[in-house]
């Protein structure tokens, strides 16, 4: 039970509330910009308040007062106990270019954004390898959460030299950033894992304890790293970056009050909720941060949080969404700020941060810009809404200060697609303009294609679409106001991931489907279309009027995380030659005929392009197969790898084995 009972006296709450607390009100703003600044009182309440449903607006934001923010919030945790508790009795339950390493020697996580860094579970700075190794379960016992630490040797093999186990060992780790000897380690209290998305988004104002943590270590020394901060907030992770420094972090919350009775129904039992509510300390409402095992502060007072500035005394939103800076090098040095919204994706720029949810049929965007205060700029929204497959951030991409965004309607007879660019005017993202539209009227897809790729690349845009076949679409977004389709290619199969390369090519990675079931006009047939395995494939875009599939390399049977974790891709770009290492998984039957049994499969391909030669083409160079028999079993969705000149490490499970970019050479470990 989310909500703990308590006695309540009406009466003397009633006269606790005349003498201790004022009255709000939410008055509704005539000047989209202009904060609240009357705020009347009116009369305490004698009965149950008629509240309207807690939903997500979908106009700007504005900083309308203590007492009118505190009412919203207010009001939103009363309709949400009693929207929680009416459930629990029915059974309802439930730039643009990616970053490669062309400085280095060695890959990096690769990143939507260059110079926007993102969480993963290793690292690696060229001598010190840190993996996130995460539970395993075993007739050993349990393998708990926890980081490993090992470093390079001269022969590239590695040695363990330290472990780093977290406070709390029900904890998982979420991702972890090293930069200048700085190791800075996320996890959360709650077996979940965060990719972008909120697994309670459709209940986001449910009551919840859930605490993230961060505990940044001074690696100077990697057998001996040292302990600099221990920071705890409360709320679940929504998404993190890391620009230089500074670490963002954006977490959710919804306040958590102590003697609400979840089983209220007659009008004294809600009332007595209510004024329960409206007496709580508005420090209370807000998520607290922890440094170094304090007693906690709250991140933001509620004058600084913005509300919807359509809102009215009968709405409110109990749910917060902070976002928060924190300096790697002085975590003492710590800056956020608060909205109250709902958030299920997160966009970053360099310049600015984007909270995208889901109202109606259309995608509400909220910019903050990296300011020294973090400040909320705008809000837009745009028809459709950011569909699941692959990555959901790579639809969106800033550039120059405006947002391009991918959305697609599935209920107005669709599946349909929509491209949107947006600007910001005032406290609006304001539509620019849109493909299709009454120049290029042409529907991004056919019929019942949905959008299994997008990816932006400066002034150029791609969209794959996929039913039965694959068209690859071309984009000119060089003129905001004017976007184009250049070109498209339709071939078998799909990419769920795009990569660029340099001289005009992109890699895309997906699956092979069975082309004897699609006619040769692309006509529907009755056979099923079916997936045959992973397919990775080299893209000429240099004419994109006419982009041609170079060729193309397919593994039956098999997908690889690439296809929806883009950081499970490891590149080395050196100067327009190119290394690539993704891992696969195959699922084979055993070769035991009495069982007959599915057994997986994994390894590490690793594939190679020279975007400079007079023929470029995609080459598989080998296959990584360790033998991971001994090994407790792990699935391959979190497997990784780092190339390291002519060295290759394979992360799989908890362990990682050494090899060479030779054919058929040995392989080593596990470490």
């Amino acid at each position: 039970m989310l909500l703990k009972p308590q006695k309540t006296n009406v009466g003397d709450l009633l006269c606790v509330v005349i003498i201790l607390m004022l009255v709000f009100v939410l008055a509704a703003c005539s000047d989209e910009a202009a904060p609240v600044i009357d705020e009347p009182i009116i009369e305490i309440p004698t009965e149950p308040p008629q509240l309207n449903s807690a939903t997500s607006f979908d106009g700007p934001l504005v900083k309308a007062g203590q007492q009118s923010v505190s009412r919203f919030i207010k009001n939103g945790i009363y309709s949400a106990a009693f929207e929680y508790a009416n459930n629990f009795k029915e059974g309802v339950a439930e730039p643009a270019v990616s970053q490669d390493s062309a400085n280095n020697n060695f890959s990096t996580t690769n990143t939507q954004e260059s110079g926007v860094d993102e969480a993963d579970r290793i690292e690696y700075d060229g001598n010190v390898l840190y993996l996130a190794a995460y539970p395993q379960w075993g007739e050993g016992g349990t393998y708990q959460s926890k980081v490993r630490v090992l470093e390079r040797q001269n022969d590239f093999s590695l040695n363990a030299v330290s472990e780093l186990p977290l406070v709390d060992k029900n904890s998982n780790i979420e991702g972890m950033y090293q930069h200048n000897d700085r190791l800075a380690v996320l996890s959360t209290n709650t077996q979940y894992y965060s990719i972008d998305t909120l697994s309670f988004a459709s209940e986001p104002w449910a009551p919840n304890e859930r605490k993230l943590s961060l505990d940044i270590y001074d690696t100077f020394v990697p057998s001996h790293p040292s302990s600099v901060s221990n920071i705890k907030i409360d709320g679940a992770m929504v998404s993190s970056r890391r620009i230089g420094d500074d670490l963002y972090l954006v977490t959710s919350y919804t306040a958590y009050l102590e003697g609400l009775n979840p089983n209220a129904s007659t009008e004294q039992e809600l009332l007595a909720n209510y004024l329960t509510i409206l007496n709580t300390p508005d420090s209370q409402l807000m998520p607290k941060i922890y440094l170094n095992g304090d007693q906690g502060t709250p991140l933001n007072s509620t004058e600084d949080c913005v509300i919807p500035a359509q809102a009215t005394d009968k709405d409110g939103y109990a749910h917060l969404l902070t976002v928060s800076r924190i300096n790697l090098t002085d975590p003492n040095d710590i800056q956020s700020s608060c909205i109250s919204s709902v958030a299920n994706m997160v966009y970053m720029s360099e310049a600015n941060l984007y909270l995208s949810s889901s109202v109606d049929n259309h995608t509400v965007l909220h910019k903050v810009a990296l300011d020294t205060d973090l400040t909320y700029q705008a809000t837009g929204k745009v028809d459709g809404i950011i569909g699941w497959r692959g990555a959901p951030n790579l639809r969106l991409s800033e550039q120059d200060d405006n947002l391009r965004i991918v959305t697609s309607d599935y209920i107005t007879g669709g599946p349909s697609h929509k491209l949107s660019i947006l600007g910001q005017q005032g406290s609006e993202l304001t539509i620019l303009a849109s493909l299709p539209n009454d120049t290029f009227p042409e529907p991004i897809g056919k019929p019942g294609e949905d959008i299994f790729a997008v990816r932006f690349f400066g002034d150029r845009g791609y969209i794959v679409t996929f039913e039965r076949i694959d068209p690859l679409y071309v984009l000119d977004l060089a003129n905001p106001n004017d976007p184009k389709v250049l070109g498209a290619l339709e071939i078998p199969g799909f990419s769920s991931y795009l990569h660029p390369l340099n001289n005009g090519y992109l890699l895309g990675v997906g699956q092979q489907v069975n082309v004897n079931n699609i006619s040769e006009n692309g006509e529907v047939t009755a056979e099923p279309v079916t997936q045959e395995g992973m397919k990775i494939s080299l893209f000429d875009v240099s004419d994109p009027a006419h982009p041609v599939e170079v060729n193309s390399i397919v593994k039956p049977s098999s997908y690889t995380p690439v296809e929806y974790d883009y950081r499970a891709l490891s590149v080395l770009n050196n100067n327009g030659s190119y290394q690539f290492a993704l891992p696969v998984e195959s699922w084979n039957i055993s070769s035991d005929e009495q069982t007959g049994f599915w057994a997986a499969s994994n390894s590490l391909m690793l594939l190679e392009v020279d975007t400079t030669s007079n023929n470029p083409e995609l080459i598989q160079r080998s296959e990584v197969r360790p033998d991971v028999n001994e090994q407790p079993y792990a699935s391959g969705w979190q497997d990784r790898s780092i190339i390291h000149g002519d060295n290759v490490y394979y992360i799989h499970g908890n362990q990682v084995w050494h090899t060479t970019w030779a054919e058929d050479a040995a392989v080593f470990g596990p470490f």
